[in-house]
């Protein structure tokens, strides 16, 4: 009888943890691309060995068309698809160096790709990896133990799901964040493979079990090739048993639940 009580508790823990989807549709920002192009050559590493000793043709075509306004794109996808041609392209052999601070946040700014300017100001160091150059490794640090990114310039996102009005608030980043690049079979770049950083807001569900969550760890963004939309992983994160109180069921079970949702994504 145990066992069964157990079941019927997890699949409704189960059911109960919360879909992390919004309803949202992306500003695509008019961007100087020939100022973005001049950035990208500009860029040079620690040592002050320049990323690109020569123009490339395709990553010239392939930016273009990344900052092309007639497709509609997140700054989000942006941003990361960005650093992938960059870590593709360069021509500096090294398999893993810093990239210029400065150079770096100048690149940001004008590319657009962070809705507010002032935050890419915030990053104190970029380390590339490219060990598996077909799956780079970044890792962004800030000036700060904790820096808070603003969604939808402060506003959040809302949506009616699973009985409440869920919100997300603020990406957290913990001091710096890392993550991983590829490019799949069917050209979408994903980004996998997060860490210290979470997506802060209002999150849960309101049925026979009612779960409240303030903090999400995203595991994984691809973003669909010419189109808003984004596959996204996410798990409740374990900052959110540091933090709130839950039950010992609901800690169990979220460290094995992972949601997927297809959804319109930006920062």
């Amino acid at each position: 009888m145990f066992k069964n009580i157990i079941f019927t508790c997890v699949a409704l823990l189960l059911t109960s943890i919360p879909v992390f989807a919004f309803d949202y549709k992306s500003e695509m920002a008019k961007v100087d691309k020939k100022q973005v192009l001049d950035d990208v050559y500009a860029l040079v590493d620690s040592e002050k060995v320049k990323l690109f000793r020569e123009t490339n043709i395709e990553m010239d075509k392939e930016l273009m068309a990344l900052f092309d306004i007639s497709i509609p794109r997140s700054k989000l996808e942006q941003f990361y698809t960005m650093l992938f041609y960059i870590s593709k392209y360069t021509s500096n052999e090294k398999d893993e160096f810093i990239i210029d601070r400065d150079l770096t946040i100048r690149l940001l700014i004008s590319s657009k790709v962070f809705s507010d300017p002032e935050f890419p100001k915030r990053i104190s160091r970029v380390f590339l990896s490219r060990h598996n150059r077909k799956k780079p490794f970044y890792k962004v640090s800030f000036d700060s133990n904790e820096v808070r990114l603003d969604l939808n310039k402060g506003d959040g996102f809302e949506v009616s799901r699973e009985g409440m009005e869920q919100q997300a608030k603020a990406l957290v980043f913990y001091g710096s964040f890392s993550f991983s690049l590829r490019k799949k079979g069917n050209n979408n770049v994903e980004a996998f493979d997060f860490e210290d950083v979470d997506l802060y807001g209002s999150f849960g569900s309101r049925g026979f079990i009612n779960v409240d969550i303030n903090y999400v760890a995203v595991k994984s963004v691809e973003f669909h090739k010419g189109s808003e939309m984004a596959l996204v992983r996410a798990k409740v994160s374990r900052r959110e048993f540091e933090i709130n109180e839950h039950t010992w069921l609901l800690g169990l079970v979220t460290r094995f639940v992972t949601d997927k949702s297809l959804q319109p994504l930006d920062w």
